[in-house]
Order: C-alpha cells, then structure tokens, then sequence
C-alpha cells in the first residue's frame, strides 16, 4: 500500500489558482474561447498587446519563425467551407494562411480532407504558405498535414512575449484578462491531458484502492470509538452523541452530549492538506449572543490558534486547537479536557446568561 501511494502521488492535481474565465455554472465551451482566442491573435483588436498572442502561435510551429507576424485582416470564425463544414479559426497572414482547429472535449474527426480542399481552392492564391494547426491538450495530430500543438507549449510562449511587453508597457486590464485567459486555459487543459493516466491508474488498482479506503475507515472508527470511550468515562454527564463529516481534507469527528438543546460541540479534524497529518481539535459554540460569546471566550480562550464567528448574526463562536503531529494520547486528552468546559457551558452558563432561540 506505501508502494501504491508513492505511485499515486504522479497522479494528484494540484489546487490550482481560480480564474475569472472558470467561474459560473456553465463551465467551458469551445466557442467563447476561440472567441477570445481570435480576439487576442489580432494586433490590431484595442487589447493593446500587439503581436504578443500572434508571434507565440508562429514560433510553436514549424519554420514559423519565417513567417512574417501581420495579419491582412481580423481573425475569422467558423469560416463555411464548401461542403458546410466549418473551420474554427483562420489566419490571413503576411504571405501564409493558417487553418486552427480547437480540441479540448472531442476526438479529431473533423472532415480534414474538405478543410484542406476549401483551403487550396477558397483561401489560398496559390502562392501563399498554408499551414494547418490543431490545437490540444496533447498536441497531437492523426493527421499528418495538420501539425500537432499542445497548450502547454502555446501559453508558455504566449506569457514569454507578454514578459517580453510588459517591460516596456505598464500593466492594464488587458494583461490582467490575458492572464487569467491563459490560467483558464492552463487549468481545462491539464485536467483533461492526465485524465486518461488517472483513469488508467485508479481501474487498474481499484481493488487496492478499496482495500486501501476500507483501512483508513477502520482506523477512524477505533480512534473515534476510544474518544467515545474516554468521554463515557471521565465527563460527568455525558450522553453519548456523535455525527461524522467529510471535510475538504479529511475527516471531521463530531462529539456533542444528547442531553444540550443546542449544536455545540467538540471536533477532532484529522486533516491530510501536507504530507504531515496535522490534526486540530474545535469547539463550536451555537446560539451564542455577546454574552454567551464573551463567556465563551473566558473559559476557552488559552493557546488556541484561531478563534472566529460564523452562521447567522454571527451566532456561532468557534476557536481551535492545531497540534504538529498526530499523539493519540494528547488528542484523547484535549478532547477529554474541551468537553469537560463544554458541559460547564452548556449546562451551566447558558442557564445563566441565556440565549433568545425563537429570535
């Protein structure tokens, strides 16, 4: 299972910064971002970039270097051919025309044979370069008159000539878009160039992987069944409650007493966010007014690493407690010592101070 780990770890995706281009509930569509593709390959568009995006498609390609970097007109979009087909995007350069299609979800079976036909007959005079480009996560071609170009390569050119301008220029908004274009860009494309090896990897291992998962859920269950264990024996009054949550990075393991008419409770979060299992212990205080909250605060507050409110009028006092390494003696004994001021709490300051729970 370390072995099945290590091999695993080729295959995680990093959090990845979000941008802009990725929010909404639509997600990705081809079309907006050839849309925005086109757009930032015209040197003539208000972007105020000038060649950046156009000189870092050309130097991806074959003798692209040779080609002059101007346009004899603006980008055109799904260009007809003939046979109604369409082509995503085309380029009318100084001397070359450049046919781009854009591959992110779908295979490549595009008519390529009426594209190169439509090319020779309705875009080239004959003396003109014609050059054929797909664009993709991979950077493959099927087909060998269409050069393969991966996203990869495209934006790390793309940000080396906008370094390039940036010296020069000062930063606007149109390299803050052209920056998250490009973040969005990074971030589809990565996702779908590892999906293929990560399918691969998890169906070829999923009998470990289960037996793997079934372990981590026994382990959870024995250490949540010794708190349970030591609460029962050294709280005065507890009454068994416990509820389970799946955190961003872990589990979350709730302990309340059955016997309080509020949410309040203690919770040890085993979080996995670094390669060191840092576990954290939490008191949750609900239905809390300022006086509850300035209570709270007297009895809890002490070497804890965050105390904060949340929910509704702030109503929730939370603090917690994050340890270095994973001691399951200190644990027990901070989850043993939290309820103990929990039940002093709820069972004898609320009465005291009191809390408006229809307000």
């Amino acid at each position: 299972m370390r072995a099945l780990l290590t091999r695993a770890k080729s295959f995680y995706q990093p959090d990845r910064e979000a941008s802009i281009f990725a929010l909404g509930s639509r997600g990705y569509f081809e079309n907006p971002t050839t849309d925005l593709l086109a757009f930032f390959l015209d040197p003539e568009q208000v972007h105020s970039l000038g060649d950046c995006f156009l000189v870092a498609l050309l130097n991806c390609l074959p003798n692209g270097k040779n080609l002059p970097p101007y346009l004899r007109s603006s980008p055109k979009r799904e260009v007809s051919t003939h046979r109604n087909n369409r082509i995503d995007l085309v380029l009318a350069g100084d001397g070359w025309d450049l046919l781009l299609e854009n591959k992110i979800f779908y295979g490549q079976v595009n008519p390529f044979d009426d594209y190169e036909t439509f090319a020779r007959q309705g875009i080239s005079d004959g003396e003109r370069a014609l050059v054929y480009v797909i664009l993709s996560p991979s950077g493959k071609s099927t087909r060998g008159t269409w050069h393969g170009l991966s996203y990869a390569q495209f934006i790390e050119t793309i940000r080396q000539q906008l370094a390039r301008v940036m010296v020069t220029n000062p930063i606007d908004k149109w390299h803050v878009f052209a920056r998250d274009f490009l973040l969005h860009l990074e971030n589809i494309t990565m996702e779908k160039s590892m999906d293929a090896n990560a399918v691969n990897f998890v169906i070829e291992h999923l009998h470990q992987i289960n037996n793997l998962t079934r372990l981590k859920d026994q382990v959870i269950d024995a250490l949540s069944g010794k708190v349970l264990e030591m609460l029962d024996a050294e709280v005065e009054g507890y009454e068994r409650y416990t509820r389970r949550h799946s955190w961003k990075n872990g589990p979350a393991l709730r302990y309340a007493s059955n016997n309080w008419k509020t949410w309040s409770d203690v919770v040890l979060y085993l979080s996995g966010a670094s390669s060191t299992m840092k576990p954290s212990i939490r008191v949750y205080l609900c239905e809390v007014d300022e006086g509850l909250q300035q209570q709270g605060r007297s009895l809890f507050m002490g070497n804890e690493t965050r105390v904060w409110t949340e929910g509704k009028n702030n109503s929730i006092l939370g603090f917690s407690w994050e340890l270095e390494h994973f001691d399951e003696q200190i644990v027990l004994g901070m989850m043993v010592e939290k309820m103990k001021l929990l039940m002093i709490f709820e069972c004898q300051i609320r009465s005291q101070v009191g809390f408006d729970t229809e307000a």
